[in-house]
C-alpha cells in the first residue's frame, strides 16, 4: 500500500462513521429508497456544515480580491514588458496592502481530503462504512476468485456474492468469530444497497452512451453553475482571465476525475455543486461583501495618502549645511539608506584591505 492509500485510509476512518449515521438514518428511521443516494446527500450536507466556516473565511477574501485585482492588473499592463520588475512590484504590493493570493484556496485545499478519502469509503464500504472487522473482511474477500488480493474493487465484489451466493460467505470459518457472527455479517453486506437501478455506484463510468453517463454529466453542470453563481454573489462583479481561466480549468478537471473514480464520486460531487449554490446565497445574507469592499478601499486609499505625505526633515545639503525637505516615506526611506551606506563605506575606508575582508 502506497503512502497516498495510507492517508486517504486514515481520512476515510471518519468519514466512513459520518456515511455510516447517515445511511443508518436513512435506513432505519426515515426508511427512504434508494438509500444509499439519500445517505450520500445527508453526507454532503454534513460535511458542508463542518466546513461552513472556512466557507465564510473564503467570502470575505473574494469581497477584498475584487479590490486587489485591478490593482494587480494594472501592476502588470504597466509592466507587461518587463517580467522582473512586475515581480518586484507585486511582492512590493503584497508588502504594502497584505495581499495574499492563497487567501480564499483553504476551503478548496481541504475539499480534495473529503474527496479521495470518500472514494475510500465507497470502494471499501464493509471496512469504513459497516465497520467489520478486518479478519472477516479478509476472509470474504478471498471469497472473490476472479482479483487479486489487494484489488480496489474486491469489497465490492464482496457484495455481489452476499446478494447472490450468500453461502459461499456463511460457510468461511473466521478464527474468534462463530458462524452466526459470520451470518450476521453477510446479512449486513447483503442489506447494503449502493445502487441506482442497474447503476452500481462503486463502479467507474465509461465514455458510452448509457445511463452511468447521466452522473458524471451531472456533476459536471452542475459545477460549472455552482462556479459561476459563486463569482456573482461573492463580490466579484467583473471576473478576471484569471479567474474565468480556473474555473474552465477545475470543471475539466473533475470532468476527468468522473471517468476516473466510481460514480459515487461523481454524485457527491454533483450534490456539493447543489449545496454550494444555496450556500452562496445564505453566506451573501450573511458577509455584507459591498461593505468589506468599502472598508477595504478605504483602507488602500487611506494608505496611499499616508505614501504620499510628506515630512519636513533636516537634512545635510552637497554643501554641508543643514536645511529642511520635504520628503515622502518612500523618499525618507531611500535617504535613510543611502545615509546608511555612506556611513558603512566610511566605517571601512580607513582599514587595510586584509581587514576589510576580515571584517
Amino acid at each position: 500500500m502506497s503512502i497516498f492509500n495510507s492517508i486517504w485510509g486514515i481520512i476515510a476512518i471518519p468519514l466512513g462513521y459520518i456515511m455510516r449515521y447517515c445511511y443508518l438514518l436513512c435506513d432505519q428511521v426515515l426508511h427512504l429508497p434508494l438509500t444509499y443516494v439519500f445517505a450520500l446527500l445527508l453526507f454532503t450536507l454534513v460535511t458542508k456544515a463542518l466546513l461552513f466556516p472556512l466557507s465564510l473565511k473564503q467570502q470575505r477574501s473574494s469581497a477584498i480580491m475584487a479590490v486587489y485585482n485591478p490593482m494587480l492588473q494594472e501592476i502588470s499592463k504597466k509592466y507587461e514588458k518587463d517580467p522582473e520588475r512586475r515581480a518586484r512590484e507585486i511582492q512590493k504590493f503584497q508588502q504594502e496592502y497584505g495581499y495574499s493570493p492563497t487567501a480564499g484556496c483553504l476551503p478548496l485545499l481541504i475539499q480534495f481530503p473529503v474527496i479521495f478519502g470518500l472514494i475510500e469509503v465507497i470502494y471499501r464500504p464493509l471496512t469504513y462504512m459497516l465497520r467489520i472487522p478486518s479478519a472477516v473482511v479478509s476472509a470474504f474477500s478471498s471469497a472473490v476468485t476472479n482479483m487479486e488480493a489487494g484489488n480496489r474493487l474486491i469489497e465490492t465484489a464482496v457484495i455481489e456474492i452476499a446478494k447472490t451466493a450468500p453461502e459461499k460467505l456463511t460457510a468461511l470459518s473466521v478464527e474468534g468469530f462463530t458462524s452466526a457472527d459470520i451470518a450476521g455479517y453477510v446479512q449486513r453486506v447483503a442489506d447494503l444497497n449502493m445502487s441506482i437501478g442497474s447503476i452500481n455506484l462503486w463502479e467507474t463510468p465509461k465514455f458510452a452512451f448509457n445511463l452511468m453517463l447521466l452522473i458524471p454529466l451531472f456533476s459536471v453542470v452542475t459545477m460549472v453553475i455552482s462556479q459561476i453563481i459563486t463569482l456573482k454573489t461573492s463580490g466579484t462583479t467583473t471576473p478576471g482571465n484569471s479567474m474565468i481561466t480556473m474555473t474552465l480549468t477545475l470543471s475539466v478537471m473533475f470532468a476527468f476525475f468522473s471517468f476516473m473514480y466510481p460514480a459515487g464520486f461523481s454524485l457527491y460531487w454533483g450534490f456539493q455543486n447543489l449545496v454550494a449554490i444555496g450556500q452562496s446565497f445564505i453566506l451573501r445574507r450573511i458577509v455584507n461583501v459591498d461593505r468589506i469592499k468599502a472598508e477595504k478601499e478605504a483602507e488602500i486609499a487611506e494608505k496611499r495618502r499616508a505614501k504620499k505625505q510628506k515630512r519636513t526633515v533636516k537634512v545635510k545639503d552637497e554643501s554641508g549645511q543643514v536645511v529642511e525637505k520635504s520628503l515622502t516615506p518612500d523618499e525618507l526611506a531611500r535617504l535613510r539608506l543611502q545615509k546608511a551606506r555612506e556611513m558603512v563605506a566610511a566605517r571601512y575606508e580607513d582599514q587595510p584591505a586584509e581587514e576589510q575582508d576580515q571584517q
